[in-house]
């Protein structure tokens, strides 16, 4: 990794403001094509990109991502997983059937996520950023209704990308010692000391930021995020609807 591009990474904040200069096609086709160089599972290509234009479409995934922005700032992607191109070029149906099986359904859910990373990185060695949405999915069939997704597609991400209008602090990371082990798994008490520091610097991080200061630490955060199961725990029947994953009973 070149020194460029690890401080880059290191840079990374998410962007969920944009001005109002436009991001051009060629430079959107630009952030496309270089980051179709990622890893992909083998070499299937397993995603597809739709950009949302529709201003009604835009404010319905605005609402379903709980972010205003959404439906008026930069520029709006939905990464899919997708197996129904490949399903069209299969020749025979052990090979359609095998497409749509576990292995592939999570090579197609890695190739869309590994996709957007690289999408996330191009943007921000250009001087824009970008907010990748998880919470696309708090409605999977109401995007996949509001896109016309065919069989065999299902979304992962949102993707929005813009210039930024606003300039967010970075925030902190957990150290090594909490991820990083050595020939089997270790348990969070022998990280402990670790585990408090992080939350230290967390802590500080929150209270002190430009926006939305407030008091917060890890355990709590942890709980919080939790609360988003709830609305995607019908994910797993909408995959199968799609005609994913036949090998799981009802």
């Amino acid at each position: 990794m070149t020194d460029s591009v690890s401080d880059l990474l290191k840079a990374h904040r998410t962007h969920r403001n944009f001005t109002d200069q436009p991001v051009t096609d060629e430079t959107l086709a630009t952030i496309i094509t270089a980051a179709q160089h990622a890893p992909t599972s083998q070499y299937l290509q397993a995603y597809s990109l739709i950009e949302v234009t529709d201003p009604t479409i835009r404010q319905a995934l605005a609402k379903i991502t709980t972010r205003a922005t959404v439906a008026t700032q930069g520029r709006l992607l939905v990464v899919l997983a997708d197996q129904h191109r490949n399903a069209k070029l299969a020749a025979t149906p052990v090979a359609k059937r095998a497409l749509t099986e576990l292995d592939r359904f999570m090579g197609s859910v890695e190739d869309a996520t590994l996709m957007t990373e690289a999408m996330v990185m191009v943007t921000e060695s250009l001087g824009l950023g970008s907010v990748v949405l998880g919470s696309i999915n708090n409605d999977t069939q109401a995007v996949i209704d509001y896109l016309h997704l065919p069989a065999l597609t299902l979304p992962v991400f949102g993707f929005q990308l813009g210039y930024p209008a606003t300039e967010p602090e970075t925030k902190p990371r957990l150290g090594l010692p909490a991820l990083l082990f050595k020939n089997q798994y270790v348990e969070p008490e022998r990280y402990q000391t670790e585990l408090t520091r992080f939350d230290q610097r967390l802590h500080t991080y929150y209270q002190q930021r430009g926006g939305n200061a407030r008091d917060e630490h890890l355990a709590n955060m942890t709980r919080e995020a939790l609360g988003t199961a709830a609305k995607r725990r019908d994910f797993l029947t909408i995959a199968r609807r799609q005609g994913f994953l036949p090998e799981i009973e009802d």
